[in-house]
């Protein structure tokens, strides 16, 4: 299985503080160890609608705060909205190179793009805020409707 993860609001556990100039909001971003421990023995890909001229400082930031990097990262270099962007991601360097018909799932914070993922039939799903899951939602019968992988901190 092929993990596509979503930054904000999904890894960084603390999306809503705002900090400026923008290098200090990494600098402060908590990420969710928990989620970190899940998706790490699989091959993750970070989706982000992040722009690309941030993408060093933030894999930086991930790997120095929880000792883990995706195996691939895609930053937001169309200038596009979050669905724009992933679909083009998904398009351009996902499918070229791991096929449209490999096994994935998507965790992922915004609407729209979980609608984008579902033109597709990759199943996605969200995390809410104050929840941590003890085990990954590996298929659709799984997914947010059973709670069987969801426990409340």
């Amino acid at each position: 299985m092929i993990i596509l993860l979503d930054l904000n609001y999904t890894l960084v556990a603390n999306s809503t503080e705002k900090k400026r100039p923008f290098a200090m909001q990494i600098q402060h971003e908590k990420y969710r160890e928990w989620l970190v421990s899940l998706v790490a023995p699989y091959h993750t890909i970070l989706m982000t609608a992040r722009p690309e001229m941030h993408r060093q400082a933030t894999l930086d930031s991930i790997y120095f705060k929880v000792g883990w990097t995706p195996q691939e990262a895609f930053f937001n270099r169309y200038h596009k909205p979050p669905h724009e962007a992933k679909r083009i991601m998904l398009e351009q360097h996902v499918f070229p190179k791991h096929g449209q018909n490999a096994q994935y799932l998507a965790i992922e914070s915004n609407p729209r793009t979980h609608a984008m993922y579902a033109e597709y039939g990759i199943p996605s799903i969200k995390i809410v805020e104050n929840e941590q899951w003890t085990e990954l939602p590996i298929t659709p019968s799984t997914s947010r409707k059973s709670g069987h992988s969801r426990t409340p901190r």
